[in-house]
């Protein structure tokens, strides 16, 4: 990827016309000129030009962000922000360290099966002493005020059974040649650790549109929360890592549930690992099998649901910005809900608009986090919707917190587990 003083031109780009402040979904929230796109470039070049130090408060304003991409692609100059505000991160972080507690869990990740899994494992069985039932879809919410999951926040249970763990992922070995489409399928953390059932659903939907389906034993975090706090290095290390799992089978593609998961896998990787030219056609070739499972079910596989039920329930759909604005994917998800003709389809307003998860922001600044929330909450209410479906599970995480937070009675759904 490219360092900081190689953005140098992006920085000089930015003419401080303002447009991104009309879609910042920090700044409708702050109303300051540090948390748009025109402040933090302003603030980042300052910094590189020794004007100001690489303080508390310079850093909080650059982690002030969901990296949604909003202000990039509004910009009329072009200005690649979201690059900026990596390149920026990636800065401090080799000039400051990474924060302790992030290089450990970062770590852990990389050798998936291993001490993470274990205290997973363990943590799951002892959720129920820290957490009470918080309802809507049983999601849990924590007995103490204490950091990151205090503050009312309702939380995804573990999984008593990591997807990776179960009979659907281990009973699919690479299949031998049959003609049909090989797919390899990446399950992410969010899938593995707290959202199983939707990795059955994307196993079950492959099959069903006739996809040869295999889950590659060896696959770790695919890198984006570390990439996304700063740690490049660590970053490097979980994509190298997948590319030798992923590459070790035969494939036509390689596909996810996970909008940021697959943002990872067709972008990050090539980012991160850009510096070395020994890889290049490794990573090009690994890169061109990504696909969100979305877009290939409706555009390759042309999938249709034959009519899955759901009760004749309403549906609407929220954007994930890692689906939408990084990978192009917007109206796949939606033919598919429409081809369920138990479904009854409605766009909310602003459904392109972040739902405050993003750029790790929900862990550093919640209350900003959830803020951010409450716009997506109001077009959901005013939908009128009964389900809420969308395609990354980080944003299922925050959705279901926002509407327990805000008291909207909705339910939200993976679009694979509605077709």
């Amino acid at each position: 990827m490219r360092k900081l003083v190689e953005l140098k031109e992006e920085l000089e780009k930015c003419v401080k016309c303002g447009a991104c402040r009309s879609v910042c979904p920090t700044f409708r929230v702050l109303g300051r000129e540090t948390a748009c796109a025109r402040g933090k470039l302003t603030l980042i070049d300052a910094c590189m030009g020794g004007a100001i130090e690489m303080s508390e408060a310079y850093l909080k304003h650059l982690k002030e962000c969901t990296l949604c991409g909003a202000c990039r692609d509004t910009c009329p100059k072009g200005v690649d922000t979201v690059a900026v505000y990596n390149a920026a991160r990636v800065d401090a972080v080799q000039k400051l360290g990474a924060p302790l507690f992030a290089s450990i869990v970062f770590k852990n990740l990389l050798e998936s099966g291993r001490i993470m899994d274990v205290a997973l494992k363990i943590a799951s069985r002892l959720q129920g002493l820290i957490f009470k039932d918080g309802t809507l879809e049983s999601g849990l919410l924590s007995r103490f005020s204490l950091p990151v999951i205090g503050k009312g926040r309702l939380l995804p249970p573990l999984a008593r059974q990591f997807f990776l763990e179960t009979s659907e992922a281990r009973g699919l070995p690479a299949p031998a040649k049959t003609g049909q489409l090989k797919v390899a399928f990446y399950a992410g953390c969010g899938v593995n650790y707290l959202m199983p059932g939707v990795g059955k659903a994307s196993i079950e939907v492959l099959k069903k549109a006739g996809a040869d389906v295999f889950v590659p034993a060896g696959q770790v975090c695919c890198g984006m929360p570390a990439f996304a706090s700063g740690d490049a290095a660590m970053a490097r290390q979980m994509a190298l890592k997948n590319i030798e799992v992923f590459e070790s089978f035969e494939c036509d593609y390689i596909t996810t549930s996970c909008a940021t998961c697959g943002h990872g896998l067709k972008h990050m990787f090539a980012d991160v690992l850009s510096a070395a030219p020994e890889l290049k056609k490794r990573i090009e070739a690994f890169s061109a099998k990504v696909i969100d499972i979305n877009a290939l079910l409706v555009n390759v596989l042309k999938y249709r649901s034959a009519g899955k039920e759901t009760g004749g329930k309403l549906v609407t759909y929220h954007d994930p910005c890692h689906l939408n604005r990084a990978q192009g994917v917007r109206n796949e998800p939606r033919e598919l809900l429409k081809s369920n003709k138990d479904i009854t389809f409605k766009e909310m307003a602003f459904p392109c608009s972040c739902c405050g998860l993003g750029g790790g922001l929900s862990i550093v600044n919640y209350d900003l986090s959830i803020e951010i929330t409450e716009r997506k909450i109001e077009s959901i209410r005013a939908s009128g919707a009964d389900i809420v479906a969308t395609a990354c599970p980080g944003c299922i995480v925050q959705l279901r917190d926002g509407l327990h937070k805000y008291g909207v009675n909705a339910r939200v759904a993976h679009v694979v587990e509605l077709v």
